[in-house]
């Protein structure tokens, strides 16, 4: 049976109209632990297109999208950004492919503090707020209410996603807290200052190789090895293989490992979890007459 002529614009229309209905939400983010936080309050049912610009490999400080990374950002809703310098000529360029694109600004919590700490850049700020749990809910927090705003008819689910998440989060830093409770104005070694946020949060210090953003002057060095030795550090943290290299005559020279751990690790639990187990390896040695009582 032949439908009426008539009929076909009509359901035309409607067919489009559903195919556009079941459209994922298109959304940008600058690194993987984003993705990570944005899939761990995603509601159960809905699945976010995400475009992810710097994977876990890359050297987020000095990156360049491709043309293929910018034609997919010019289809998203939203960006999130993250704060780091590479986005910040990206800006307009995005703007300039898609002017209806809403940039998301990172977590005002943290943008614009100074989190390098000690030996570390004290002139800029630290844009990891993902390697704290201080910045990962304040993260949640800016991401869930753009994504309820932007995704309206489901801005309950993504509510309730937030609380079940940030419940998630709060016990780990509560568990985490305890656990350095002994230890708290002890420092820990690390080649590059992405650890920062994490340090202050449970009342660590954090000592850099790095300096300004660079290698260290050889003044810079003889300081924070004479630090470590000092401090009884145990570990020296690294981020990839080739902090790795440069980090080995370092480490040989004070007598300790080198500790890989990767701060673009996509699941923020798993980040935090590895974060901790790493600072501490490198923590002195808590004396046990120091250690609290916990009967």
């Amino acid at each position: 049976m032949k439908r009426p002529r008539c009929l076909l614009p009509i359901l035309l229309a409607a067919a489009v109209g559903a195919a556009r209905a079941d459209t994922p939400l298109a959304v940008g983010v600058a690194v993987p632990p984003q993705a990570g936080i944005l899939r761990a309050m995603t509601p159960e049912g809905l699945s976010p297109a995400v475009t992810v610009l710097v994977d876990g490999s890359q050297n987020p400080h000095s990156f360049e999208p491709s043309a293929r990374q910018l034609a997919a950002l010019s289809r998203c809703a939203l960006y999130f950004s993250a704060g780091l310098p590479f986005e910040t000529p990206l800006a307009p360029r995005i703007r300039a492919l898609s002017p209806n694109l809403r940039i998301v600004p990172p977590p005002e919590s943290v943008e614009g503090h100074d989190h390098h700490g000690e030996h570390g850049n004290h002139d800029e700020h630290d844009p990891h707020f993902w390697t704290s749990p201080e910045g990962i809910l304040s993260a949640a927090e800016t991401m869930s209410g753009a994504m309820a705003e932007a995704d309206s008819e489901h801005a309950a689910e993504w509510k309730r996603g937030y609380e079940a998440f940030a419940e998630r989060i709060r016990g780990r830093e509560s568990a985490m807290r305890e656990r350095f409770a002994a230890s708290r104005g002890r420092a820990f070694l690390v080649y590059h200052p992405a650890w920062g946020l994490f340090a202050e949060t449970f009342g660590l210090r954090q000592l850099a190789i790095e300096h300004h953003g660079g290698a260290p002057t050889a003044k810079h060095l003889a300081e924070l090895m004479r630090t470590a030795k000092e401090e009884g550090v145990r570990a020296l943290i690294v981020q990839s293989g080739s902090e790795a290299v440069r980090a080995r005559p370092i480490a040989e020279t004070l007598a300790i490992p080198v500790v890989r751990l990767n701060p673009l690790e996509s699941d923020p639990e798993a980040l935090l979890e590895a974060t901790a187990e790493a600072v501490s390896a490198s923590l002195p040695n808590v004396p046990q007459s120091e250690k609290p009582d916990v009967n």
